[in-house]
């Protein structure tokens, strides 16, 4: 194997939203790419989900955690006959198998045929109960997402009823973005459902980053449980998440540290355990995931810190972010300039005029009715002396209208 533990891969259960009874089981590593194929946006897709009188296709439910593409096809598999997999005991099946014999005429035989049993909701969802309690499964990271409210009502309502719960590492929620979404009529700006999926390695990346830094700089790798030394380019080593603590350790020895805290004695691989540096909760599958991406993946580390190039959305938009911050600036200058020497000269009059021209700019109020007496009109006279003035802004004294 030379290639690192996939980032993402899910088994899907989708539904026709023209036809709820029309399911279809499938597995993919890109559920939105998928789910365009079966719609039709894309080539690719499945002969079952062609027909144009049932899409478009929802995704209702998601399985994710798989440590390989071979193991997402092993359950998908299973899921679909779950009547005939080996994964599950023949007395503990929901549905049973049925045959029927067919002769042919030319070769004269009799070819006997294993017909699938036609499964509504709940029974496709009995099975995901089931294949997720059996053994093969069960020590799997896995998570079941929910994307329809109905969906996972019926999956309560089937759940409440059996004896058998799932193990506590299984996760089982809801996608509350969807049903958040569906409560407001204003459209979401940010991606959600299964469009909100990282299906790379955007969340290793620190833990990556952090990793190969303490491997460089380290002059010395010891495992932090044996004390024994580590190889110098960390392979085969696993190195805690967290940015302050500095444990790092043979893939054996924290193994069997997680196996014997855990309760299963019975177990091969772990799912979680203490950090034995920090203390800190730590999942296995995290941990050998980074593992197998330093080691493996040296194409997807690239392709993980390589600078992404902009949209040309993006690229719009920040063009007319700087031409309009390009305007502000230059208006910006514009008032911060001086006025030129001709407007920015006047002239002091005498002290007298102050109180001439505030007797002569007020109103006058009497309380004779006969008409008001007409005052000879003036003109400011230029003064022989230039002098500085308080600039009044938004004026121009050329222009200035002759009181009457």
């Amino acid at each position: 194997m030379d290639k690192p533990i996939p980032a993402f891969y899910a088994c899907y259960l989708l539904r026709s939203t023209v036809r709820h009874q029309s399911l279809y089981v499938g597995s993919t590593p890109h559920p939105v790419r998928r789910l365009g194929q079966h719609n039709g946006k894309a080539k690719g897709g499945a002969v079952r989900t062609s027909r144009d009188s049932l899409r478009p296709w929802e995704m209702t439910c998601l399985v994710t955690g798989f440590p390989s593409k071979i193991a997402a096809l092993q359950f998908e598999w299973a899921w679909q006959n779950t009547h005939l997999t080996r994964h599950v005991p023949p007395d503990s099946r929901l549905t049973q198998a049925k045959s029927t014999t067919r002769f042919s005429p030319k070769p004269g035989r009799a070819r006997r045929r294993t017909s699938r049993p036609r499964l509504g909701l709940t029974d496709r969802l009995a099975n995901l109960h089931l294949l997720l309690r059996a053994t093969s499964f069960e020590r799997w990271p896995l998570k079941v997402t929910f994307y329809a409210e109905d969906v996972h009502r019926v999956w309560s309502k089937w759940t409440s009823q059996q004896i058998e719960k799932l193990r506590p590492g299984i996760e089982v929620v809801v996608d509350q973005s969807v049903s958040n979404a569906s409560n407001t009529a204003v459209e979401p700006s940010e991606p959600r459902g299964i469009d909100a999926l990282d299906v790379g390695y955007s969340s290793l990346k620190d833990h990556l980053t952090k990793s190969q830094r303490a491997i460089e700089n380290a002059e010395w790798l010891h495992c932090h449980i044996c004390h024994q030394g580590l190889p110098s380019n960390g392979a085969m080593t696993l190195i805690c998440p967290a940015e302050s603590c500095t444990a790092m350790t043979h893939i054996e020895c924290l193994s069997t540290r997680f196996l014997q805290a855990g309760k299963d004695k019975d177990a091969v691989v772990p799912t979680a355990g203490e950090c034995p540096g920090c203390g800190g909760k730590l999942q296995w599958v995290d941990l050998v995931k980074e593992l197998s991406l330093r080691m493996r993946g040296e194409k997807e580390v690239a392709a993980l810190f390589k600078k992404k190039r902009r949209t040309k959305k993006q690229v719009e938009a920040a063009a007319l972010a700087a031409d309009e911050a390009s305007a502000a600036s230059a208006e910006d200058e514009e008032m911060d300039d001086p006025l030129p020497k001709d407007e920015d000269d006047w002239h002091e009059l005498p002290e007298s005029s102050d109180v001439e021209d505030v007797e002569a700019a007020a109103p006058t109020f009497c309380s004779d009715p006969s008409p008001p007496v007409k005052r000879p009109s003036w003109k400011r006279k230029e003064p022989t002396t230039p002098r500085s003035e308080p600039i009044i802004e938004d004026s121009d004294w050329d222009e200035a209208a002759v009181l009457t």
